[in-house]
């Protein structure tokens, strides 16, 4: 498992992205559901494969920070950690973007797995 996304929260998020590509040089990848009905505006830089992910800063989502691990098998992943004793919020479902599941540290922040996958046809 790698850390694929970091979120940014932002009451402006077309302001938040406006300054990472004009300012710091980042370039539009796109946009991602990670919640039902929350889209995040992907950036990059440096064709990185870690990505940051600007999310709007609502009361849904009040965690102090948000890393999304990018897994190839979800249920595997999610399996494996709960051997460790790590209590998830709940057990993985699917959103655009994937398969997901969540589980939350003592400092409330907020953890995803995220097996990333394809629903169109080619």
């Amino acid at each position: 498992m790698r850390i694929k996304y970091v979120t940014i929260p932002s009451v402006n998020t077309a302001e938040e992205e406006i300054f990472f590509v004009n300012f710091l040089g980042f370039k539009r990848k796109g946009e991602l559901e990670l919640w039902p009905n929350v889209r995040c505006k992907l950036l990059s830089n440096n064709d990185s494969d870690l990505h940051i992910a600007i999310i709007p800063n609502r009361d849904t989502l009040n965690q102090k920070a948000v890393i999304i691990f990018n897994t190839e098998n979800c249920l595997k992943q999610y399996h494996e950690i709960i051997k460790n004793g790590v209590v998830f919020n709940h057990k993985p479902y699917y959103v655009s973007a994937g398969m997901i599941a969540e589980f939350t540290d003592k400092e409330g922040n907020q953890f995803i797995l995220l097996e990333e996958r394809s629903y169109t046809e080619d």
